[in-house]
């Protein structure tokens, strides 16, 4: 797993995820997201290398979404079976899926 946060111009971090996000992953990659988002007014999570995800990394994705407001929280580039799980657990357009 790897994750690399960028913070752009206009208070937005984009998150790039990589690998398997499984209850361990996803614990590491919260303290990177969360401290490279302090004060971002925008975030996004950029899934493209992502083939799994755990219900906690859907915990991450909540947590950061509060951090910015829901409607400043998108996720992009994520796979079919990523966005089934989105779908399933009716946060699709809570988190902006793109």
């Amino acid at each position: 797993m790897a994750i690399k946060c960028t913070k752009q111009e206009g208070g937005k971090v984009v998150c790039t995820f990589s690998g398997l996000m499984d209850t361990t992953q996803c614990l590491e990659a919260e303290k990177e997201v969360m401290n490279a988002s302090e004060g971002a007014e925008k975030i996004v999570f950029d899934l493209n290398g992502v083939q799994y995800i755990a219900s906690s990394f859907l915990r991450l994705c909540g947590k950061a979404s509060h951090k910015v407001n829901t409607g400043n929280f998108s996720i992009i580039n994520a796979t079919q079976a990523v966005k089934n799980v989105f779908t399933i657990s009716g946060l699709v357009e809570r988190l902006n899926l793109i």
